[in-house]
């Protein structure tokens, strides 16, 4: 026993120094960056589960709490970010751990075992949920849960039937789909392992009803809590259903488990581009399963050592097959039946359309839709066979075959590498976002981006110094904006270059009342410059989104649109509105009304094709909001009917800039 805990301390100290390796950019800021690469771009998960860390702990119908509890608890000491980081290092040191001690439960030999851990450990599947899903990412609880449950078909005492309802608790209460993945690959592992290895014992059947009832006894508990804690996914499964039509985008092929990662510092760029011509974008997450070609021709060897008995080059040594290749069926079996379960519901091969277990699966639990995740299985597998192979290699006795294991092995390590440079993001999603967060005073900076799930995170992990657009801010290229921006408190504007804003930032002189401050690759901050406009125009409603061209741009309105407009001051106002206007196709009457009324001493506008400027005066105004109407006296026309460019629009009025000219206050 002694000598067991200083192999799992090893092997721990080993895989936590791996992970402070490619970890050491996030440990430098743990606060402020996130552990893994960017591979779908800023996806919301971990941000949300960053926030749900740092409030009360609730039991619900998303509630996985060995992860969420834990993560919560460490989120009282350190916040949400630097928690979820904790949360997701930690798993590569379990998840080496557990893996060694499956391996040696299965008679390989430290040497093979730690080659295993590690593979399962450092695995791109782990790497790259990592990234993204800390809940997928706790890896370690598959091993010790099969390790669980093979140890209780080899003696099922009261010790080995308590530690396999612990670890069934512990894999499905970390993450769901980790709860999916031992249900189904259960009855596969425990008939795989028990005629394999276990019926030639007389008490054998004993065990295997021990096991099988204690399962039984779990799984009933397991529904009793589910109807607690989930009763409306239990009661009504289909309100929780995704669309079916989801199982073949985040389903694996089965060429997913021999493409290199997409992590990978030399290969990664190709299998991008083989990943790109085969149309995977959306789901190219959930096929990061890659078993590299080193852990595969390492499992071969196993394979073909059972396979071949006498192949060892001493024969007279292979009689009785050592303990570990007897597993070899069982871990092959295992691995198929997995990777089976990750592929998707049905493959057609010309007139013959076969089922596979998902299709089965989602009539059953339609809440789950990423089958590809099954590929943890096939990844622990095919490391243990890996770690046989090893040891088969290094007991072989020849010089070559030496040759041979260092060779696979260092392959092995070569597929597995990352850079720790690319391991890393910072959890803002611009440098302009950071380089705000570290100024001094009062910073208000609205993000030219709308608010949605994805950008929702921005506003909390900058204290709300910067914020996202709303129904008053949702175009940042639009006339006289900087006025407004002043007017609602705001002391910085930042573009992204990504986004349509930034390349018209990128492509203008910044605009009167703006200054540039900042200037970053993937951003730039304005300062706001302009005081506070007496009158602005708050919201626009009944216009088309903005478009332009060489020359100018504008927005297109149909039968009505109208503006609110906002007085700041504290007492009437008069005011002139210069606004550019072009009519669609033909000459059109334009009328204006202010808060429902004619405005006063404006004729009804004649709008031209040519667009110009039309002024509206006088405009008397008092403090705070009104709405301005537009509204067109002839009828809208499709746009398609007239100039058949295929554009199903009713148009009236393009309107261009504007500007408010204040004459004074009202007498």
């Amino acid at each position: 026993m002694p000598a067991r805990v200083a192999e799992i301390a090893a092997v721990l100290a080993l895989a936590t120094i791996v992970t402070v390796a490619i970890a050491a950019p996030v440990l430098r800021a743990p606060t402020e960056r996130v552990f893994g690469m960017e591979i779908v771009g800023r996806h919301h998960d971990p941000f949300t589960v960053m926030a749900q860390l740092e409030r009360p702990i609730t039991i619900g119908v998303y509630s996985q709490p060995v992860t969420d509890i834990s993560g919560a608890l460490l989120a009282r000491l350190s916040g949400g970010v630097a928690a979820y980081n904790w949360l997701i290092l930690l798993t590569f040191p379990l998840s080496a751990a557990a893996a060694y001690l499956l391996a040696r439960h299965l008679a390989l030999s430290p040497a093979g075992a730690t080659v295993a851990a590690m593979a399962y450990a450092f695995s791109p599947f782990h790497l790259a949920h990592a990234a993204y899903h800390i809940h997928i990412a706790q890896t370690q609880w598959i091993p010790l849960y099969l390790l669980a449950l093979w140890r209780c078909l080899d003696d099922a005492s009261p010790a080995a039937v308590g530690f396999l309802g612990a670890t069934t608790l512990a894999v499905t209460l970390s993450n769901f789909y980790g709860g999916l993945i031992a249900a189904v690959i259960t009855p596969v592992a425990v008939a795989a392992y028990w005629l394999v290895t276990c019926r030639t014992n007389t008490r054998s059947m004993r065990r295997l009803g021990i096991t099988v009832g204690s399962l039984v006894l779990i799984a009933a508990a397991g529904m009793a809590y589910a109807s607690y804690a989930a009763h409306a996914v239990v009661a009504n499964r289909s309100a929780f259903a995704y669309p079916r039509t989801d199982l073949f985008r985040y389903s694996a092929k089965w060429w997913s488990y021999l493409v290199p990662p997409v992590e990978h510092p030399l290969l990664g760029a190709t299998a991008h581009r083989l990943w790109d011509a085969a149309g995977v974008r959306d789901g190219l997450l959930e096929h990061q399963v890659s078993l590299g070609w080193g852990i595969v021709a390492l499992g071969l060897v196993a394979v073909f050592r059972w396979l071949v008995p006498g192949s060892s080059g001493n024969p007279g040594n292979d009689v009785r097959r050592p303990a570990p290749f007897a597993r070899v069926p069982v871990l092959v079996i295992v691995a198929v039946a997995a990777l089976v379960c990750s592929l998707s519901p049905e493959l057609t091969i010309g007139g013959f359309t076969f089922v596979r277990p998902s299709a089965l699966l989602y009539e059953v639990v339609p809440m789950f839709r990423s089958y590809a995740r099954f590929g943890v299985v096939v990844q622990l597998m095919a490391a243990l066979l890996a770690g046989i192979g090893v040891d088969y290699l290094r007991r072989a006795g020849t010089r070559r075959a030496q040759i041979v294991c260092l060779v696979l092995v260092a392959l092995a390590v070569g597929e597995y590498t990352v850079a720790p440079s690319a391991q890393w993001r910072d959890v803002l999603p611009t440098t302009a976002h950071r380089w705000l967060t570290r100024q001094p005073g009062q910073v208000q900076a609205l993000d030219c981006m709308p608010l949605n799930q994805e950008s929702e995170s921005v506003q909390r992990l900058t204290a709300y110094r910067v914020t996202l657009q709303g129904n008053s801010t949702s175009d940042c290229t639009e006339p006289n904006f900087s006025g407004k921006l002043a007017a609602l408190g705001y002391t910085h504007l930042l573009a992204r270059r990504n986004t349509a804003a930034g390349r018209w930032f990128a492509e203008h002189p910044a605009p009167e009342g703006l200054h540039v401050a900042a200037n970053f690759d993937d951003g730039e901050v304005f300062a706001v410059t302009a005081r506070t406009a007496e009158i602005y125009t708050a919201t626009m409603t009944g216009f088309w989104p903005r478009e332009r061209d060489a020359e100018w741009t504008w927005r297109w309105m149909g039968k009505e649109a109208a503006w609110t407009i906002v007085n700041t001051t504290a007492q009437p106002i008069v005011t002139t509105l210069g606004i550019e206007l072009s009519a669609f196709h033909v000459a059109r009457r334009m009328e204006l009304l202010l808060d429902g009324r004619p405005v006063e001493n404006v004729q009804t506008l004649v709008v031209e094709p040519a667009r110009r400027i039309y002024q509206i005066s006088p405009l008397t105004v008092s403090p705070g909001g009104h709405q301005l109407v537009f509204h067109p006296v002839e009828a809208p026309t499709v746009a398609r009917d007239v100039i058949h460019n295929g554009d199903p629009r009713q148009l009236s009025f393009a309107l261009g800039t504007w500007n408010w000219s204040v004459r004074g206050d009202q007498p």
